[in-house]
Parts: structure tokens; sequence; C-alpha cells
């Protein structure tokens, strides 16, 4: 339960022979030892489990009756959970409206704190013992409610300036590391264990005005900083400090203060509670020229690591924690001269030593220099991960070379053994992240679901370990998430994403092959079909990916060379394709595998590209332009009407790049249902092609492109007087840009709203009316940072990281959760506008419509994926909502965090 998660910095032992001191250097760690900050890190509580994920976002699992999970409610989580249901920890927002991350995490019996990105501390669950620090009533919890979470849920004031490097979260108590290495704790202060030098049974942190400058940090001695923490349930603490000693203060009622002088008469030695006694405590003794590297604690002993790997135990011995082979009657340090040279080292086995240790309860971990684990003390429910229950350490015969390790299995395919890089050590269950790619295994108690497989546990009561054949490969990985994204390509009817790890990954129709998967069955449309079931597109991995209308592309890297070309495929209509197909390509496995680079000229390669309903733009290595597909009213802005691509003939040099002014070279395109526009190197817009509505910004609805020399005489769009575009989208009949001051401007086709004007005239298709056209109301203060227009509705990206979308809703493409159209009547815009709901405290890197679809994704700021509107063929992820219709966002309740994640199979921390 100690912060900061036990972590492998690197190989404690050079050869698997090492006798003590015999180490050169070794590097050691410990639960909380080392300030292991950011993805990766994972900590245990009495009954759940919070991880640290990709982007430094947080999840939490299990137990949930105090808000300790942070959702919201007080629902368990992890048992008969599907994983992707379970939200991510609301942490609030920066000021730009950029969701707050975690740089650390700390669990409790029924409280977590985190260190966020700019080292402030949030705290939520029970206000018992005051552990959350922010003025929280004996007998209140935080967390239960939406309410309290995000913006709404206080940092902890730490002092003046002061902020946090690591912390630490006991029952009855929190204490954290300050950026001047220095402690704080607050909480209980049951027989001094804050280290106040203040009376006992006392609490700090119920009240606002204990905090701040008003708690001071612990004083250890003059010139004396702290490396790290270990919080002991039974009121006690220990410190190991800067010169790599010990000093422990609190209750010394089972020896854990490691006094030389013991117990004493009991209470009386109690540290912490007196003034005047802790800059007196004087440091444990482990031996002559002994040191410490890193300390765990449980309920009622205390562990170090020494400088030379072997370990020592001090403390209660309640079921065999210290590991000494002893009964539970004997403890150590409680009596007189028990420390030093007389406290033996623990036997780990042969030649054995360790670099990381954790304690819980009366349970002890440790992390081997040779990467494997052993585990002794209680082994209630298999927390020992030895496929029994019986405990380890409090009879003779249990330790050495007769403790098995912990197996923790293989790798998924091959023999190779999972390398464990953290433990840690909960209530009554045990977790690691293993090395190659972060995934948890957890063991032990899983009554409440804080292993996280997401299916009941052996029972009852559940639990896994504790019978034999559940460990090594048969004890699962704990499934936390999703698959994480890096960009998203929403077509018609079909969604891809590029994976972060790596490939492409497709859903929805399919019946032109346009998701890759040599066949042309969709899917997403039925149960079964999505997650670890959906394959990667058989394209292999992307820079990136676009899609129109029954087809996809890619932009790859080339053979042999770190300069990218594009691939399409799917329905070959028109030429679209580029390779002068003249049938489907993608519906068969030989198509994918034969698919080949399309030739845009000799030596160019492709920089960006876009794909409209028909056709394809591509802004090449030399910023020139070319388009191929479909061109029956110009859009390839070639001067006249002929399609490209139908013949590979007509493609490489002697397909032309269009002529964009003199001079004048591209930055980006984005290519609509019959017209394109591009981003000009000098931030102006130019559009060609289909005009019938004024798509183009011309201020009439002669189309451009089809006809010799129009090219050559086509003017910018006039977007107001000095403004500029720093983006472009292009819809199936109407176009929008952002600004240079960061608003919006859209025009074309505006029968439903989509020009978010309130009002459902069409703009640029008649005299003066680019010239009037006002910029879209977004809200009060609010800019945006990306814009995507898409069928009949469009969609903005802003400045806080949320989305807002108009226009036609008949799908409930505007996650609005009903079917009215926004944005064609007065007072539909603005502030009266809401945002989509995307769930409990989720921003948005981006926001994808269809150019000629009904439907909206979103790419989360967790890198995750939702989609909403029409539901065709699977395109959702799923199929389909569960009300009137199987559109989701047409109805109340189908938004927020009852929309899941796009389940694109398992992802790791």
């Amino acid at each position: 339960m100690a912060a900061l998660a036990a972590s492998l910095l690197a190989s404690a032992c050079a050869g698997g022979g090492a006798e003590p001191g015999d180490l050169e250097e070794p590097v050691l760690a410990a639960s909380s030892a080392l300030r292991v900050l950011g993805p990766g890190t994972i900590a245990a509580g009495t009954n759940h489990t919070c991880a640290i994920f990709e982007g430094g976002f947080v999840k939490c699992w299990g137990f949930n009756g105090d808000g300790q999970l942070g959702l919201g409610d007080n629902v368990n989580r992890g048992t008969g959970t599907i994983y992707d249901s379970i939200p991510f920890v609301n942490l609030g927002t920066h000021s730009s409206g950029e969701p707050h991350t975690a740089k650390a995490i700390a669990t409790g019996s029924a409280h977590t704190c985190a260190i966020l990105d700019d080292d402030t501390v949030k705290c939520w669950g029970t206000g018992g013992n005051a552990v959350l620090g922010i003025g929280v009533g004996l007998f209140d919890t935080i967390g239960n409610s939406q309410s309290e979470m995000g913006n709404s849920l206080p940092t902890v004031n730490l002092g003046t300036g002061r902020t946090a490097k690591a912390i630490y979260a006991q029952g009855n108590r929190t204490c954290v590391i300050l950026d001047n290495d220095r402690a704080k704790c607050w909480g209980a202060n049951i027989m001094g264990s804050l280290g106040q030098d203040s009376a006992a049974d006392t609490y700090v942190g119920d009240n606002v005005a204990d905090m701040g400058d008003n708690l001071p940090p612990i004083e250890l001695g003059t010139g004396r900083t702290v490396k790290s923490l270990a919080l002991a349930l039974e009121h006690f603490t220990c410190a190991l400090l800067d010169n790599n000693t010990v000093k422990c203060w609190g209750n010394n009622n089972f020896g854990g203060l490691g006094l030389s002088g013991g117990t004493g008469s009991g209470q009386s030695t109690n540290l912490g509670d007196h003034p005047g006694e802790m800059s007196t405590i004087q440091p444990i003794d482990f031996g002559p020229g002994r040191t410490v590297q890193a300390i765990a604690a449980g309920d009622n002993h205390v562990c170090a690591v020494l400088d030379n790997g072997q370990v020592k135990c001090w403390g209660a011995n309640e079921a065999g924690e210290l590991g000494y082979g002893d009964p539970s009657s004997v403890r150590r340090g409680d009596d007189p001269n028990e420390m030093g040279s007389n406290l033996p080292a623990v036997n780990l086995g042969t030649n054995l030593f360790a670099k990381a240790i954790t304690a819980n309860g009366n349970r002890t971990c440790v992390l081997l220099t040779d990467d494997r684990i052993k585990c002794w003390g209680n082994n209630y429910l298999g927390a020992l991960g030895l496929e029994d229950t019986t405990p380890r350490g409090g009879a003779a015969g249990t330790m050495g070379d007769a403790l098995p390790f912990v197996d923790i299995g293989t790798e998924i395919t091959g023999s190779t053994p999972l390398v464990p890089t953290t433990i840690v050590a909960g209530g009554d269950h045990t977790c690691i992240v293993e090395s190659t790619h972060s995934r948890i295994k957890c063991w032990g108690s899983d009554v409440y679901g804080q292993l996280g497989v997401g299916v009941m546990a052996p029972g009852p009561p559940a639990a896994r370990g504790d019978q034999p054949g559940e460990m090594g490969s048969s004890l699962p990985f704990a499934f936390v998430g999703s698959q994480t994204v890096h960009q998203v390509a929403v077509g018609y009817n079909h969604v891809c994403a590029s994976l972060k790890s790596g490939g492409v990954k497709c859903w929805g129709y399919n019946g032109s092959g346009q998701l890759g998967l040599g066949d042309a069955d969709a899917r997403g449309d039925s149960g079964g079909e999505m997650g670890l079931s959906l394959d990667e597109s058989l394209i292999g991995d992307a820079a990136s990916i676009i899609a129109g209308e029954s087809f996809t592309c890619a932009l790859q890297e080339l053979p042999s060379s770190s300069l990218t070309g594009i691939k399409c495929w799917g329905s070959s209509y028109a030429g679209k394709l580029g390779n002068g197909a003249t049938s489907n390509q993608g519906d068969s496995v030989a198509e994918m595998a034969s698919l080949g680079f399309i030739n845009l000229g000799t030596g160019r390669t492709v920089k960006s590209a876009s794909a409209g309903n028909n056709h394809v733009c591509a802004v090449l290595d030399n910023d020139t332009l070319k388009c191929w597909g479909l061109n029956d009213n110009g859009q390839l802005g070639l001067n006249d009407a002929t399609n490209r691509g139908v013949t590979s003939g007509q493609m490489g040099d002697t397909l032309p790049a269009i002529y964009l002014g003199a001079s004048r070279t591209a930055k980006a395109v984005a290519s609509g249902g019959n017209h394109t526009c591009v981003l000009l190197d000098n931030n102006t817009v130019k559009c060609w092609g289909l005009n019938d509505h004024g798509q183009l910004g011309r201020d009439n609805t002669l189309a451009q492109g089809d006809q010799a020399n129009e090219m050559q005489n086509l003017s910018t769009v006039f977007l107001g007087t000095g403004r500029t575009a720093k983006a472009i989208s292009a819809g199936a009949e109407h176009s929008c840009a952002v600004l240079d001051n960061d608003t919006v401007k859209c025009w074309g086709a505006n029968g439903y709203g989509q020009l978010g004007l309130e009002g459902s005239s069409d703009r640029g298709d008649a005299a003066g009316e680019m010239a009037a056209l006002p910029a879209v109301n977004l809200g009060s203060g609010r800019t945006a940072k990306a814009i995507s227009a898409g069928r009949n509705h469009t969609c903005a990206l802003l400045d806080d990281s949320t989305i807002k979308c108009w226009g036609r809703n008949h799908r409930g493409q505007l996650g609005l959760g009903d079917t009215t159209t926004r944005g064609d009547s007065a007072g539909e815009m603005g502030d009266n506008l809401a945002t989509v709901d995307l769930g409990f405290g989720r921003r948005a890197k981006a926001v994808l419509t269809s150019t000629n679809g009904h439907s909206t994704c979103a790419l989360l700021d967790t890198s995750h994926v939702k989609c909403w509107g029409e539901s065709v063929g699977g395109n959702l992820g799923d199929p389909g909502c569960t009300g009137a219709t199987a559109h989701c966002g047409d109805a109340a309740g189908e938004m927020g965090d009852a929309r899941p994640l796009i389940d694109l199979g398992r992802s790791y921390l």
C-alpha cells in the first residue's frame, strides 16, 4: 500500500553466484523506495488496486464502498466487469482545459491519493482518520459522487511553494516527500505516528487549518532528508534517510521502532508523541558498516534491504512475516539487544539476494536480483502465490531453499519467463508489473474484483493462487483497458484506427473489402467480433490512415526508406485506389499481400493525404498536390472531368500536380464529397470541384477545375479582412476552416444548420455572402483547435478539449441524446449548444466525422476511441444501442460512460 511500487532499474547482481559483500554497487529498490513516476506505477490497497496508464491516466478496480475508486459511485469494479467499462479517474483539468494526469499513486485501506502532473496532491475515498487532508469530516467520504471529483476535488495544501515527489498511504494516515526532500504526514496521530512531537490520538487534516504551513515537516535530525517512507498499519512510521540510515517513530508495542532497548515499559518508548523526541531519534543498528537501500512495512513489522542485498525484518511475527522460522510469540526488536548484529538476515535461499521489497498485513515479498519472487508470512486466499494457503516463515524449515519461488508464468507465446519490474502487496492480494509490455498479474483475494481479471475468480471465497494450477501461465493478466490509438479515420460506414502498438484495426461495413481483412464480412455488428477477436488489417503498420466511401488508404514507410508512400484498398470505383484496379481490392488475402504503393511520380513520396467520397488527394514531399479518382465535377483540379487512376498509365509522372498559383505550395488538403480544398503555404485557402451549394466559397454556384484554365484563374476563399486559416475540412457539400484567431467559419450547404449560423440558408453561393460570413458562435470564451465537416453535420474540438457538434441529428450524430437538429434556428449555438458527453472527466484529442455518413468518432485524451450516430454494419464498434433504434446518441442515457470505448483488444500500462 505504499505509494510508489517497487521498481527494478538495473540488475543488482553480476552473475548468479555472488556472496553477501560481493555485490558491486547494487541498485536496490523497495515498495515506495524509488520515485518511479508515471505509467507503469501500480498500488494495492486493502481491497482495491490502482495503476497509472499510458499518458498518466489512473484506473482503479476492486472494492468501492467508500468511493476509493474515484468513479463517482460506490460500485465495485473488476469482477464480472468488462475491462473497457471501468472509467479512468477524473482528476480535473488545467486552466487550458487539458486533463490532469498522475505521476504517482498510493492506496490505503479505503482511500487513494495521487501526485498530479503539476506535482500537487489529490486524495479521495473515506475521510476517516482525516487521511484525505482536505478538511473532510471523519465520517464523510469523497469520490462516491461525480460532483466530488474532477475540479471539485481540492488539492491537499502542502505549504507555501511546496509540491510532492512521492506519496504513501495507509489505513489511518497519508504521507508525502516534498520537493525539498522533507516529509509531511497527516491523518490519525495515534502514538505519535505523524512525527509531530505532539500528544497522541489527535487528528490532522480533518480541518483545513491543520494543513499547509501549519503542518510542519517531520524533524529527523539536522540536515537530514528523506528518500522513502514505510507506513505500518499499527501506528508507526519509518523513514529511509539521505545517508541510507533508517529512523522509526510512533507505536513501539511490537518492537517496530527497532530500538536497541526494545519496547522497555510499553508505551513509554513510543516516539513522536512528546516534545523533543523526533530530533533525538537514533538510527536503527543493522550491524557494523551496514546501510539500507529500501524499506517496507506491514501491519506490525518492518523489513529492510541492506546495501549487501540481504534482508532484515523486525517487529511482530503473527504469521511468520519476519521470515525467521519463529513461532508467532517470538518478535524481534521488542527486547534489548535484538537489533544490530544480533538481528539475523532472512534466509532467502542459496546465493539469493533482494533488490526490491514490499509488505502488507502479515506478509512480505521480495524481488530477487535474479528477477524471481519469494513471499512469506500470512497466506490467506493464496496471497503468497504458492498455490496453497499454508503460511511460510513462522516454522522451521519453511524459509531458504525450502521456500518456493512465486511462478508468474511465461510470455503468451514461447517459454520465456516473465520478468517482474514492480511488486506490490495489498491487503490479501499481491500484484506485479512485467517488463515486456507492462502487463499486470495479481493473485490472492479477488472477493471485490481487486485482481482485475474481469471474471469471478474460483471460490468461494473468490481467489487465485490458493489452489494447485492457478499460478504460472494459468494466472491471467489483468484486463484493464483497450489498446490505445494515435489516429482515427471515419469512412462512410467503417472506421479505422492506427494503434500505438503498431498496426491498424478497422471495423464496420466491409462489402468492398475496405477493412483490409481479406474478406467482405462486416466486423462489429455482432457480439464477439471486436477486441482480441478483431484482427489487424493485413496492411501492417501505418504512419497514418484515411477513409472514404467504401475504401481506405494508409501512409506507410517505403521499402528501405524512412519516407512514406500510400496504399489504398476497398472499392476501386472511378480509379480511387490509384492502382488501375478494376475490381474491389482487399476482399481476398492475396490482394492485400500484393497491394503495392501508388505511383505518384519518380522519386515522389507522401507527406499527408485526404480521402473524399470517391477521390484522394496527397501532399507530396515537394509540397505539390496530386489527386486521383472520380473527377466528374473537377474535384481533381486538372481543368477537366476525366477520372484518374482507372489505369496505371494515368498515374506516376503522367498524373500532373495541381496548379495552386504562382510559387504556391500545399500545407494540407481536405477532400470533400465532390470538391477539394487546400491550405496553401501562405495560409490562404483555395477550393475547387462541385459548387452547387457554394461549398467553394466563391459567392456563386459554378464548379471549378472541370474546364480549361480554371485552376490558373482560381482565387482564394475570402475569410475576412486580414484573416488566414490554420486548418481546413471539407464535408459532403460544405467546407470549414479554423482561422488564425482560432475562430471557425463554414460555408456551403446549410439545410440542416451544419454551418452553425442559426439558420438554414446556404452561404457562399451568392454575391457578398463570404464577406458577410460570421464566425460560428462556439460559446463564451471558446475557440477551436480543430474542425471536422461531415455529410450534414459539423463538429469542433474546442480549446478546452471538449467537443461541440451541430447540424443534422436524425441518427444522434451530434451526440446530444436526442434527434433535434442544432444550428438551424436562433438560440441554438453558443452557450446554448451543449458539449458532447464523452464520459466522466473525459476530454478529446480529435473529433472525426464521416464525409458521406451520419456518424462521429472521438479520439479521447486517454488515446481510446468512442463513436456514436448511425449504426450500420458495426461501424460504431458494436451492434448498436438498445433503445428504440440501434443508433447511438439519439436517445437519453446513451452517451457519457454509457457509451463504451471501442474494444480494440487488451492494453497494458
